[in-house]
């Protein structure tokens, strides 16, 4: 995986956008625009500086809207990133 700072714009969540990077496999810098403030920093404090895979891991299928949360947005993201 090259390293990259990707944008991501959600869908059917509260946060409109989430932002990170992607250095040596790892995930950083992880921002969402939007949401609830709490959880949204605390999902990316827990995922600062974990292995992509990990995040993935962790975070898919979490579910807070009817099957979407900005967790789950986040592995979406990452996992957008990867195939790219």
């Amino acid at each position: 995986m090259k390293d990259q700072h990707v944008v991501y714009k959600t869908e059917g969540v509260c946060a409109s956008e989430i932002s990170f990077d992607i250095v040596d496999g790892a995930v950083f810098n992880i921002k969402f625009e939007g949401g609830c403030r709490g959880n949204t920093q605390g999902v990316a404090a827990l995922a600062e500086g974990l292995p992509a895979e990990d995040v993935i891991r962790r975070c898919k299928g979490i579910d807070c809207h009817g099957g979407q949360s900005c967790p789950n947005e986040l592995v979406k993201a990452i996992e957008q990133a990867m195939n790219e």
